[in-house]
Protein backbone atom coordinates (compact mmCIF):
# COMPACT_ATOMS: atom_id res chain seq x y z
CA UNK A 1 0.00 0.00 0.00
CA UNK A 2 1.56 3.48 -1.03
CA UNK A 3 1.88 5.62 1.53
CA UNK A 4 0.57 9.59 0.62
CA UNK A 5 2.61 12.44 1.86
CA UNK A 6 1.09 14.92 3.49
CA UNK A 7 2.78 19.14 4.10
CA UNK A 8 4.45 17.88 7.13
CA UNK A 9 6.45 15.23 5.90
CA UNK A 10 6.78 17.28 2.87
CA UNK A 11 8.12 20.29 5.10
CA UNK A 12 10.17 18.47 6.92
CA UNK A 13 12.14 16.43 3.86
CA UNK A 14 12.92 19.78 2.05
CA UNK A 15 16.06 20.35 3.20
CA UNK A 16 19.21 17.97 2.44
CA UNK A 17 20.73 17.87 6.35
CA UNK A 18 16.89 16.12 7.55
CA UNK A 19 17.27 13.74 4.58
CA UNK A 20 20.56 12.28 5.99
CA UNK A 21 19.08 12.12 8.98
CA UNK A 22 16.83 10.01 7.31
CA UNK A 23 19.03 7.56 5.78
CA UNK A 24 21.45 7.54 8.99
CA UNK A 25 18.05 6.44 10.98
CA UNK A 26 17.43 3.69 8.56
CA UNK A 27 20.10 1.87 9.46
CA UNK A 28 20.15 2.28 13.01
CA UNK A 29 18.40 4.20 16.21
CA UNK A 30 21.01 7.34 16.58
CA UNK A 31 21.32 9.93 19.57
CA UNK A 32 20.93 13.67 18.78
CA UNK A 33 24.78 14.00 19.53
CA UNK A 34 26.35 10.90 17.10
CA UNK A 35 24.00 12.63 14.52
CA UNK A 36 25.80 15.50 15.29
CA UNK A 37 29.18 13.72 14.97
CA UNK A 38 28.61 12.04 11.99
CA UNK A 39 27.31 15.16 10.00
CA UNK A 40 29.49 17.34 11.46
CA UNK A 41 27.42 19.69 12.40
CA UNK A 42 26.35 21.29 16.04
CA UNK A 43 24.18 19.11 18.74
CA UNK A 44 21.71 22.25 18.58
CA UNK A 45 20.87 22.32 14.79
CA UNK A 46 20.60 18.37 14.67
CA UNK A 47 18.19 18.63 17.66
CA UNK A 48 15.72 21.27 15.71
CA UNK A 49 15.54 19.09 12.35
CA UNK A 50 14.68 15.89 15.10
CA UNK A 51 12.05 17.76 16.16
CA UNK A 52 10.61 18.75 12.92
CA UNK A 53 10.94 15.46 11.77
CA UNK A 54 9.56 14.15 15.05
CA UNK A 55 6.42 16.49 14.32
CA UNK A 56 5.75 15.09 11.02
CA UNK A 57 5.77 11.28 12.20
CA UNK A 58 8.45 10.53 10.17
CA UNK A 59 10.98 9.38 13.29
CA UNK A 60 9.84 8.95 16.98
CA UNK A 61 12.05 9.04 20.58
CA UNK A 62 13.27 5.73 21.52
CA UNK A 63 13.67 5.96 25.53
CA UNK A 64 17.00 3.47 26.78
CA UNK A 65 17.57 1.95 29.56
CA UNK A 66 20.55 4.48 30.42
CA UNK A 67 20.10 8.48 30.47
CA UNK A 68 20.45 8.67 26.11
CA UNK A 69 17.68 9.01 24.12
CA UNK A 70 17.37 7.57 20.97
CA UNK A 71 16.04 8.57 17.97
CA UNK A 72 14.33 5.79 14.66
CA UNK A 73 11.96 5.77 12.07
CA UNK A 74 8.74 5.03 12.44
CA UNK A 75 6.76 2.78 10.09
CA UNK A 76 5.58 6.09 8.23
CA UNK A 77 9.14 6.91 7.66
CA UNK A 78 10.50 3.20 7.27
CA UNK A 79 7.98 2.53 4.40
CA UNK A 80 9.29 5.84 2.39
CA UNK A 81 13.38 5.03 1.77
CA UNK A 82 12.86 1.02 2.14
CA UNK A 83 9.83 -0.77 -0.16
CA UNK A 84 10.11 -4.24 1.79
CA UNK A 85 7.21 -5.73 0.01
CA UNK A 86 8.35 -6.14 -3.39
CA UNK A 87 11.58 -7.54 -2.36
CA UNK A 88 10.49 -10.19 -0.37
CA UNK A 89 8.17 -11.45 -2.76
CA UNK A 90 10.82 -11.13 -5.52
CA UNK A 91 13.21 -13.68 -2.83
CA UNK A 92 10.53 -15.76 -1.98
CA UNK A 93 9.49 -16.40 -5.64
CA UNK A 94 13.08 -16.87 -7.38
CA UNK A 95 13.78 -19.18 -3.47
CA UNK A 96 10.90 -21.57 -5.01
CA UNK A 97 11.82 -21.45 -8.66
CA UNK A 98 15.03 -22.59 -7.60
CA UNK A 99 13.87 -25.36 -4.70
CA UNK A 100 11.47 -26.94 -7.82
CA UNK A 101 13.92 -26.54 -10.19
CA UNK A 102 16.60 -28.29 -8.19
CA UNK A 103 14.47 -30.82 -6.90
CA UNK A 104 13.24 -31.85 -10.70
CA UNK A 105 16.89 -31.99 -11.55
CA UNK A 106 17.81 -34.49 -8.65
CA UNK A 107 15.00 -36.19 -9.30
CA UNK A 108 15.52 -36.86 -13.22
CA UNK A 109 18.78 -38.13 -12.82
CA UNK A 110 17.81 -40.41 -9.61
CA UNK A 111 14.58 -41.91 -11.76
CA UNK A 112 17.63 -42.13 -14.85
CA UNK A 113 19.87 -43.57 -12.61
CA UNK A 114 17.39 -46.45 -11.35
CA UNK A 115 16.01 -47.08 -14.56
CA UNK A 116 19.34 -47.79 -16.39
CA UNK A 117 20.65 -50.31 -13.43
CA UNK A 118 17.23 -52.47 -14.27
CA UNK A 119 17.83 -52.22 -17.77
CA UNK A 120 21.23 -53.37 -17.63
CA UNK A 121 19.81 -55.76 -15.44
CA UNK A 122 17.95 -57.08 -17.83
CA UNK A 123 20.45 -57.31 -20.40
CA UNK A 124 22.44 -59.03 -18.06
CA UNK A 125 19.72 -61.51 -17.15
CA UNK A 126 19.48 -62.67 -21.00
CA UNK A 127 22.79 -64.23 -21.69
CA UNK A 128 26.57 -62.90 -21.26
CA UNK A 129 27.32 -62.68 -25.15
CA UNK A 130 24.61 -60.01 -25.05
CA UNK A 131 25.89 -58.08 -22.08
CA UNK A 132 29.58 -58.15 -23.07
CA UNK A 133 28.24 -56.76 -26.85
CA UNK A 134 26.16 -53.68 -24.82
CA UNK A 135 29.48 -53.08 -22.40
CA UNK A 136 31.18 -52.34 -25.82
CA UNK A 137 28.85 -50.83 -27.75
CA UNK A 138 27.31 -48.44 -24.77
CA UNK A 139 30.61 -47.76 -22.87
CA UNK A 140 31.19 -44.54 -24.05
CA UNK A 141 27.26 -43.52 -24.65
CA UNK A 142 26.91 -44.38 -21.09
CA UNK A 143 29.89 -42.47 -19.67
CA UNK A 144 28.54 -39.24 -21.99
CA UNK A 145 25.02 -39.70 -19.95
CA UNK A 146 26.78 -40.11 -16.92
CA UNK A 147 28.75 -37.11 -16.79
CA UNK A 148 25.50 -34.89 -18.37
CA UNK A 149 23.38 -36.53 -15.25
CA UNK A 150 26.35 -35.52 -12.89
CA UNK A 151 26.19 -32.05 -14.12
CA UNK A 152 22.29 -31.98 -13.62
CA UNK A 153 22.48 -33.27 -10.53
CA UNK A 154 25.52 -31.08 -9.54
CA UNK A 155 23.23 -28.03 -10.62
CA UNK A 156 20.05 -29.28 -9.02
CA UNK A 157 22.43 -29.44 -5.49
CA UNK A 158 23.35 -25.53 -6.62
CA UNK A 159 19.57 -24.56 -7.05
CA UNK A 160 18.24 -26.23 -3.50
CA UNK A 161 21.01 -24.44 -1.77
CA UNK A 162 20.25 -20.94 -3.46
CA UNK A 163 16.72 -21.31 -2.59
CA UNK A 164 17.70 -22.25 1.45
CA UNK A 165 19.95 -19.42 1.62
CA UNK A 166 16.92 -17.13 0.40
CA UNK A 167 14.61 -18.45 2.59
CA UNK A 168 17.11 -18.73 5.50
CA UNK A 169 18.09 -14.68 4.30
CA UNK A 170 14.10 -13.75 4.58
CA UNK A 171 14.38 -15.06 7.74
CA UNK A 172 16.66 -13.09 9.25
CA UNK A 173 15.35 -9.83 7.67
CA UNK A 174 12.10 -10.63 9.62
CA UNK A 175 13.74 -11.10 12.69
CA UNK A 176 16.05 -7.57 11.95
CA UNK A 177 12.84 -5.95 11.42
CA UNK A 178 10.79 -7.11 14.96
CA UNK A 179 14.23 -6.32 16.54
CA UNK A 180 14.03 -3.07 15.22
CA UNK A 181 10.96 -2.33 16.17
CA UNK A 182 11.07 -3.47 19.67
CA UNK A 183 14.30 -0.96 20.38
Amino acid sequence: MTEVLDRESLKALSTEARQDIIKHLSKRPYTASELAKLMNKHVTTISEHLSILEKSGLIQRKQSENKWVYYALTPKGDKLFKPRFYSWIVVLSISLLCLFGGLFSVLSVSMYSSSFSAQTAEKAADSRELMAATVNQSAPNTSIAYTDYTLTYGIGIILIIVAILGIGYLIYKKREQKIRVSI
